[in-house]
C-alpha cells in the first residue's frame, strides 16, 4: 500500500557506463549514485523476485560483472523501467524504490 505524500520523480537520472553508475538527482538536490550490479540485484520482476512472497530469486552472484545498462524507459510519474545487458527489461523501479536504495547508498 503506497505511503502519501509519494516520493516525487528524480530531476535527473544518468548512466554513466564507463562506472557501471546510475547517478540520480533528487528534488531537494540530493544526488545518489547507484551501483548497476546493485541496482540489477533489486530487480523486482517476476523472473527475478517472487510475485507472492517478495522472495529473491536472483541470486546477486551471478550478476556478471560486465552488466551494462542498455536503456530507460520512464513508466507514467510513477517509475523507470531498465534494459539490463543480461536480458530483463521488464522490472519497474518505482521511485519508492529507488529513493529507498538511494537512502541505503549515502548510509
Amino acid at each position: 500500500m503506497p505511503t502519501w505524500p509519494r516520493p516525487k520523480p528524480p530531476r535527473n537520472i544518468r548512466a554513466h557506463q564507463s562506472d557501471q553508475i546510475l547517478e540520480l538527482t533528487w528534488p531537494d538536490g540530493q544526488i545518489a549514485r547507484l551501483d548497476y550490479r546493485m541496482l540489477r540485484g533489486e530487480c523486482p520482476c517476476a523472473t527475478c523476485k517472487n510475485e507472492w512472497t517478495g522472495e529473491r530469486i536472483l541470486d546477486p552472484a551471478t550478476i556478471r560483472p560486465d552488466l551494462k545498462l542498455e536503456g530507460m524507459e520512464g513508466i507514467g510519474n510513477y517509475a523507470v523501467r531498465f534494459v539490463w545487458s543480461d536480458g530483463p527489461s521488464s522490472g519497474l523501479y518505482n521511485w519508492e524504490t529507488l529513493e529507498r536504495l538511494s537512502q541505503e547508498a549515502s548510509s
